[in-house]
């Protein structure tokens, strides 16, 4: 029998025409109730799209990638609002396949997206899952294409003797109480998750003042790890200005923030030898301005009527600050929405396309798509900086 993603990926036009408004509504309803999609992705299919048309390819493409146990709810679903449209594209209930079918009435919970495995559901918060295909491998085929380009692509080591090490800082409480950002402990779970995936030993800080970020990636730095690696990721997420990040002092009466550029100086050629000449990606989760009128700037806004998001050896030349990518989750002056219980939209967003693609596209198509996907919505649009990249850097997960 054809997985369930694979068959609304081939039947996506004939559902695109066939499904109406209100069965698109319903639907979207009932993945949000079966946490098979979560607030923000349900937010998106709704407005973001102001054509029927539009609304059904993003609601197919969503559940689609979250893989087969996501996309069999979906089918069930439909077979009860829309019992015609399902036998005219045999999708009828008796085509599924039993051995994978979700009991009509369960939630999927974290283990069901993405695996074929029946197991006991009951509603979770927030769906990542613990499928071993949660991340999608990279084949040796792609890896043999892609790497004969040696020119133009960072060299991966070899699995058995690399050592990849990436640095996680999270402030998620701070001196002040009403700084608190609800949610971000997932956004912190997900991005250990991802890139413990791709073959990375994480070193974890939580709530650290600007002095204490300074010492962590100091001290990230020197570790001897880097020598063995063939590239690195720093990621910090807190409350942030334009071109800082907070520390957990920082208030109103008293500034406690960290420049970004410390970020690129410490980790520079001249001042990180380990990491001299191979990619070393920064992403910020961070807001940057303070346009909502906070006299202090952070990435949680006031809550609006009827949502549940927050703002949120022997000398040679070398350039000294090369092999850098920073993708920041938002643009300047702007803040970075976060959802009290799922996190942030942009960590969501990042690692759903780098969990599905990063077998195929490098880095920077990787943030690209990501891009993308912040089209239509107008609040929020990350932003690549500070791109000195010199080749393609490909993850090849599973490699």
């Amino acid at each position: 029998m054809e997985p369930a993603d694979k068959r609304l990926k081939r039947l996506r036009p004939d559902l695109v025409n066939g499904l109406s408004k209100g069965v698109i509504a319903d639907l979207v309803d009932a993945m949000l109730q079966g946490s098979v999609i979560n607030d923000s992705e349900s937010e998106e299919i709704h407005q973001a799209n102001a054509m029927t048309k539009d609304k059904a390819r993003c609601l197919i493409d969503t559940v689609a990638r979250k893989g087969v146990r996501a996309s069999e709810k979906l089918i069930e679903s439909l077979n009860e609002k829309d019992k015609e449209l399902c036998r005219k594209l045999d999708l009828d209930q008796a085509e599924t396949d039993t051995s994978t079918t979700v009991p009509k009435q369960a939630s999927l919970t974290p283990a069901d997206v993405g695996s074929t495995v029946p197991s006991t559901r009951t509603p979770p918060a927030p769906v990542i899952p613990e499928s071993g295909e949660w991340i999608t491998p990279c084949t040796q085929q792609q890896y043999d294409e892609i790497s004969q380009k040696t020119s133009k692509v960072y060299k991966m080591l070899p699995k058995p003797t690399r050592k990849r090490l990436a640095l996680l800082i999270n402030n998620i409480e701070f001196e002040n109480p009403n700084m608190i950002r609800q949610g971000a402990e997932v956004d912190e779970e997900q991005m250990q998750k991802l890139l413990n995936g791709f073959g990375y030993q994480v070193e974890k800080h939580n709530n650290l003042s600007a002095e204490g970020m300074e010492k962590a990636l100091t001290a990230f730095s020197d570790r001897e790890e880097h020598m063995q690696s063939d590239s690195t990721f720093v990621v910090l997420m807190s409350h942030g200005l334009r071109d800082k990040i907070c520390g957990k002092h920082h208030s109103k009466n008293r500034e406690d923030t960290f420049h970004i550029d410390k970020i690129f100086n410490i980790l520079n050629n001249k001042n990180c030898k380990g990491l001299r000449g191979k990619p070393k990606v920064v992403i910020i989760q961070a807001c940057r301005g303070e346009n909502l009128g906070h006299t202090y700037v952070s990435d949680s806004a006031a809550p609006e009527p009827q949502t549940d998001y927050e703002e949120e050896g022997p000398f040679y030349q070398v350039h000294k600050e090369s092999d850098f990518i920073c993708f920041y989750s938002t643009t300047p002056e702007n803040v970075s929405l976060r959802h009290r219980q799922m996190g942030s939209i942009f960590i969501q967003k990042l690692v759903d396309v780098m969990r599905q693609y990063a077998s195929e596209y490098d880095i920077e198509e990787l943030f690209l798509q990501v891009q993308q996907s912040f089209q239509d919505f107008a609040r929020q649009l990350p932003m690549k900086e500070r791109g000195t990249l010199m080749k393609k850097f490909y993850l090849f997960p599973g490699i």
